[in-house]
């Protein structure tokens, strides 16, 4: 074990090759040195305090190579305590995110407290959102009834990145919502779990929509038809096709055409039947294609 007092030293070093070679080594030291680290990051000079917020980082990464690193325990410790109001934002910021490396499942409730913070709201919201286990899911839901609307759709995007099912039952609620950046963020992130809800959801009107909020929600479809297709549920996948067949585009037709043949049933070839003489020759082409694909593999 490195020298806790030389290298408290040398971090704090007026040379700047001194203190790059400090906090290159910090993976070496006892965790007891990061509430001096803390104190550090948030002071005025920015070399040093650069010096200390990089030391935190090679701390983090020494023991996060290695689960069962004997300072790991000691390290999460650390930067939860660093994390806290006791410290300035900034440094509240980088502990924070050395968490979202590290931090155990137990530690979702410590990490959501500061959901509510505006300046740490994104930060907790990414390190739930990495953290092993349900409870992070359940913190996420829990402070998605108190953010502002502003941030609902990050809380929906992080439910939707875990692919969490817990979700879904939010999600088909916020789809709902008057605000449409909620009830888009609520179809992607729906899209992305890819979870039949209990009941048939509504999805959102798109009159009224920006171009890129329409796109979103067709690809959010296709992402939920294809993950039903995977879990063998072949008909509330091909109602999801069916939808999209109908859009003006021919990409979204296109699309949808090649769900159906993956799905492969009676239902989805007569759906793709009047497409094999659409007017458009790429979705007619596709469609053709997708014929064929079909037939070999019923053959």
């Amino acid at each position: 074990m490195a020298d806790d007092q030389q290298f408290l030293t040398d971090i704090q070093s007026d040379n700047a090759d001194v203190r790059f070679a400090a906090w290159r080594r910090a993976g070496e030291v006892s965790p007891a040195v990061i509430p001096q680290l803390g104190k550090q990051a948030g002071a005025g000079d920015p070399g040093k305090a650069k010096a200390a917020r990089e030391a935190l980082t090679t701390m983090t990464h020494s023991v996060g190579k290695d689960p069962a690193s004997p300072n790991r325990a000691a390290v999460v410790k650390g930067l939860l305590e660093l994390a806290g109001p006791g410290s300035p934002n900034p440094v509240r910021v980088h502990a924070i995110r050395m968490l979202s490396n590290i931090a155990p499942e137990d530690a979702a409730p410590a990490v959501a407290a500061w959901i509510q913070t505006p300046e740490l709201a994104e930060e907790v919201t990414f390190c739930l959102e990495r953290m092993p286990g349900n409870a992070p899911i359940k913190s996420l839901l829990a402070a998605y009834k108190n953010v502002k609307d502003e941030f609902k759709p990050r809380i929906l995007a992080a439910l939707g990145h875990r692919r969490a099912k817990e979700g879904v039952s939010l999600c088909v609620e916020a789809m709902r919502s008057p605000n449409r950046d909620i009830a888009v963020a609520a179809v992607k992130a729906f899209g992305r779990i890819g979870v039949k809800p209990a009941a048939a959801p509504k999805y959102p009107d798109t009159k009224g929509m920006t171009e890129w909020q329409r796109i979103d929600q067709q690809d959010s479809l296709l992402r939920y038809a294809d993950a039903q297709a995977r879990e063998g549920n072949a008909a509330e996948a091909i109602a999801v096709y069916k939808s999209v067949l109908s859009s003006p585009e021919e990409h979204w037709q296109c699309a949808a055409v090649i769900g159906l043949a993956k799905a492969g049933t009676a239902e989805a070839a007569a759906l793709i039947l009047p497409k094999l003489k659409s007017d458009d020759p790429k979705v007619r082409i596709t469609a053709q294609n997708a014929w064929k694909s079909m037939a070999q593999t019923k053959a």
